[in-house]
């Protein structure tokens, strides 16, 4: 799966339409996670999951830690314990 990057975005491109992660910038520097989309017929899949390990990519390289406001991202640290010390909310 090719995912790409533009500010504010990560994006996929299935056959059922573009899957998206989008953030914002806090004054922080961290990003903030408030929504992340699949279509329906493209779920359970990993592409959530492959949007999400990319923007934890980004955090790393760029040192800052993600704000999870979406419920995906929420549910993403709760259940990768490994990967909660990137989350601003730990």
């Amino acid at each position: 799966m090719k995912i790409e990057h533009k500010e504010g975005r990560f994006s996929a491109k299935t056959n059922h339409g573009d899957a998206e992660l989008l953030y914002t910038k806090s004054n922080s520097g961290n990003i903030e996670v408030y929504h992340t989309f699949v279509p329906p017929e493209e779920r359970g899949k990993g592409i959530a999951e492959g949007l999400a390990l990319a923007a934890i990519e980004y955090a790393k390289k760029n040192k800052v830690k993600i704000v999870p406001k979406c419920s995906y991202m929420v549910h993403f640290f709760e259940t990768h314990e490994k990967l909660r010390p990137l989350s601003a909310e730990n």
